[in-house]
């Protein structure tokens, strides 16, 4: 039998058709099976509670993770090896920080007279900028974001508060605070080298009975503020911070790990206790930090200015974009087969970032951020799947959704890399999404909670109160050893007051925050 050439032509065609079919078929970025098992279950329980749930990084028999290397024991340790990587942090050389680190630290001590071998405290009350992360000594945490007055009186008070350093935006709340404030006594002023302060500043603090003028021991402290709790201060030690570093480090992929060639934009108070143990991840990895413009609608601005590769937001701010790109776009045919598309890959396993459909339709989405970015964290609160799954799909980079509290340095369990399932349970939680496997620096179980009607018995999952034992887990609440047992236990359990649900593929699920 006789082939002629068209034959041949159209054989081989056949041929190179199925093998480019198969070579490009649609496959999920990790194996399904990976994604049946996130937990190392215990094999033993007791009564009115869950088996405890680690990592698989860490499993059963193993220590936890408490530092990323064999060399790092306190936050300094943390900046020094990021600053052996070279390169810039916050716009500077790395060594020019360091410098500046120094000098600011013997210039506070001989200003204030704080020591730290007295475990003396310093407060920070400023927008997120360098200066806010270079200060030592034991340092107090206030939020700049929408402060109240009585909550930051409160904070000055519990903590006993001598010394605030502050911006020139915070500083007339100081002033405002200042009368019902009794140990407040020394205001530094964070200014640039072409501001000074003005003689009305000067005179409005002595009329206050304030010394102005214009960094850590063991311990950094996060006020609180719960419904129905007087305000708490936390006490956090440098191991706290390194191991929870450690987790942050330890559960990203090779491939998405932070490196000195990322580039962070910090939009995120450094009040909240995640964005600061996140800046210390990123000062370990090396990598360069830009502080947003202090104006949070600006905020993609400064993104297209810094062009970040990673990006830590509350719920609130990635909700509100999806919001804005749906009532820019939505109505438009292309990105709704856009979208559709992505979608359909993301249920099938798949992120995809590179396809016809960002190039010519998503590519303003994208351009948002920067056009560089490749992760997103979300932490603070519950952000629902279609937000993520939308992210996912527009952004074409990993979102990760966190959980945490300050009492474990901000963060106890996280979303795996390339898990874009859904929790696929009941609507009945504040959650349709889950919060993945619990980090390496720390381990998980749920007890019976009879008084919200929450049972670990309770079908078809175990149903309970969070509770978090690890390295991460603070020391106390600050001279409140009262209520520090209350949530703390004999064996070491921190009792969150959360309500999870674990999934049968042992990740954590949210039914209620105790906010």
């Amino acid at each position: 039998m006789e082939i002629d050439l068209l034959s041949i032509i159209l054989l081989f065609l056949i041929v190179l058709f199925t093998f480019l079919s198969i070579r490009d078929a649609p496959s999920p970025d990790v194996h399904p099976l990976l994604l049946t098992s996130q937990s190392d279950v215990a094999r033993v329980r007791y009564p009115e509670e869950t088996s405890v749930y680690k990592s698989c990084q860490a499993q059963h028999g193993l220590s936890f993770l408490s530092s990323p290397n064999k060399y790092v024991k306190t936050v300094v340790d943390l900046f020094q090896n990021g600053a052996s990587t070279g390169g810039n942090l916050f716009g500077s050389r790395k060594e020019k920080v360091n410098e500046r680190i120094t000098n600011f630290g013997s210039g506070l001590i001989k200003f204030t007279e704080l020591s730290p071998q007295k475990h003396d405290l310093i407060g920070i009350f400023m927008e997120n900028r360098p200066a806010a992360a270079h200060y030592s000594l034991i340092s107090v945490s206030l939020s700049s974001s929408r402060p109240l007055l009585q909550d930051i009186i409160n904070a000055i008070n519990i903590t006993g508060l001598t010394t605030i350093i502050v911006s020139p935006e915070t500083l007339p709340i100081i002033f405002s605070a200042s009368p019902a404030a009794k140990t407040l006594k020394y205001i530094i002023l964070a200014t640039t080298a072409t501001t000074s302060v003005s003689l009305d500043t000067e005179q409005k603090a002595r009329s206050l009975g304030l010394e102005l003028k214009t960094f850590e021991d063991i311990e950094r402290l996060g006020i609180e503020n719960k419904i129905e709790r007087e305000p708490r201060a936390i006490e956090l030690t440098h191991s706290n911070i390194v191991a929870s570093v450690a987790g942050i480090t330890a559960a990203a992929p090779t491939a998405h790990k932070l490196k000195s060639s990322d580039v962070h934009l910090s939009y995120l108070t450094l009040a909240v206790t995640f964005e600061r143990t996140f800046v210390a991840a990123l000062l370990f990895a090396g990598a360069a930090i830009a502080f947003h413009s202090g104006d949070t609608s600006k905020i993609f601005n400064d993104a297209q200015e810094v062009k970040p590769t990673v990006f830590t937001s509350d719920p609130q701010f990635l909700t509100k974009f999806q919001e804005t790109i749906l009532q820019t776009y939505g109505n438009r045919l292309f990105f709704k087969k856009a979208l559709d598309a992505k979608l359909s890959w993301l249920k099938k396993g798949r992120l995809v970032g590179n396809s016809i459909w960002d190039a010519l339709v998503l590519k303003d989405v994208k351009a948002k951020f920067g056009g560089q970015i490749r992760v997103i964290f979300s932490a603070t609160g519950p952000i629902s799947q279609s937000t993520l799954d939308f992210l996912r799909a527009t952004v074409g980079s990993q979102v990760i959704q966190t959980y945490g509290l300050t009492e474990c340095t901000g963060v106890v369990a996280a979303n795996s890399f390339y898990d874009y399932q859904p929790a696929n349970t009941d609507k009945s939680s504040i959650l349709e999404s889950h919060v993945g496997p619990p980090l390496p620096c720390n381990e998980i179980k749920l007890i019976n909670c009879e008084a919200k009607g929450y049972n670990v018995e309770d079908i078809p999952n175990p149903r309970g109160e969070i509770c978090v034992h690890g390295p991460n887990v603070m020391k106390g609440y600050y001279k409140n050893t009262g209520e520090t047992a209350k949530v703390i236990d004999s064996n070491g359990w921190l009792h969150t007051g959360d309500i999870g649900m674990i999934l049968p593929n042992g990740t954590l699920k949210i039914i209620h925050v105790n906010w």
